[in-house]
C-alpha cells in the first residue's frame, strides 16, 4: 500500500474518524503493513510493543494461554478494528495476537501516534470510547465464564450474535466452531453437545458456520437461567 491507498484506509477507519487531514497525512506517512498468513502469531503475550495495528483486511484474534496450554480467547476483530492499543501506556503487549484468516494490518509507532492525539483530541474520545466498549465486553465475558454454565453461555452468545432475517434468527460465525469453544471456555467437544442437546430440542440447527435458531424464545430462557 502507498500513502494515498493507507490515507484511503484510515477514511474508513472508526478511530480515525474526525481526524483532520493534515494529521491523518501524519500517521499515513509513518505507517508500516505487513501481511500474515492465516495461523501465524502477529505479537506474543509479554512480548515489547511500541505500535498500535489496525486490521486492513482479514480476522485477527486476541487471547491469552496458560502454563497448561490452556486458551481462551477474548476478542475476535476484523477490518478497520485496532489493536494493541496498550502500546500508548506500556511497554509490553498483555496478550497474544494471532492472524485467523490471511491478514494485512497496518502499524503506526506509539510514538507518532501519542503526538497526533496531544495536537488532536477527537482522536483521544475516539480512544476512549473504544477502551470503553472493549472494557464492558471483557467483563460480559468475565462474567459469562465464571458465573454461568456452559448452556447459558453459549445461549447468551448466540442470543447476542442473532441476526433476524425474513425466516427467522440466524447466526452466521466468521470463525471455527474450535475459536467458538476457545471463546466459551470449554472444549470443541463440551460445546458439541450442547449444539446436539439444542438441536434435539428443536432450539436450533447447525450448518457448519450457519446456526439457524427454530426458538428463539427458548434460547433466552435458557440464557437467563
Amino acid at each position: 500500500m502507498d500513502q494515498m491507498d493507507i490515507l484511503r484506509a484510515l477514511e474508513h477507519m472508526p478511530l480515525f474518524r474526525g481526524l483532520p487531514p493534515g494529521q491523518k497525512k501524519i500517521l499515513a506517512v509513518s505507517a508500516k503493513e505487513k501481511n500474515f498468513p492465516a495461523g501465524k502469531m502477529i505479537i506474543l503475550d509479554s512480548q515489547e510493543a511500541k505500535s498500535l495495528y489496525v486490521i486492513v483486511w482479514g480476522k485477527v484474534k486476541i487471547f491469552k494461554s496458560s502454563a497448561e496450554g490452556k486458551e481462551q480467547t477474548i476478542f475476535i476483530f476484523g477490518p478497520g478494528e485496532p489493536f494493541c492499543l496498550t502500546a500508548l501506556t506500556d511497554e509490553v503487549s498483555p496478550a497474544s495476537a494471532m492472524a485467523l484468516d490471511d491478514t494485512k494490518i497496518i502499524y503506526f509507532p506509539a510514538g507518532i501516534l501519542e503526538k497526533v492525539v496531544r495536537e488532536e483530541p477527537s482522536i483521544l474520545f475516539n480512544l476512549l470510547s473504544l477502551f470503553s466498549r472493549r472494557l464492558k465486553e471483557v467483563l460480559t465475558l468475565v462474567e459469562s465464564i465464571s458465573l454461568k454454565e456452559l448452556p447459558q453461555r453459549l445461549a447468551t452468545f448466540l442470543a447476542r450474535s442473532a441476526i433476524l432475517q425474513k425466516d427467522g434468527y440466524v447466526v452466521e460465525l466468521s470463525f471455527s466452531h474450535r475459536e467458538l469453544s476457545k471463546i466459551m471456555g470449554t472444549t470443541p467437544e463440551s460445546l458439541s453437545r450442547v449444539f446436539k442437546k439444542f438441536a434435539a430440542q428443536n432450539i436450533l440447527d447447525v450448518e457448519g458456520k450457519i446456526i439457524i435458531i427454530r426458538d428463539y424464545d427458548a434460547l433466552m430462557r435458557i440464557a437467563s437461567e
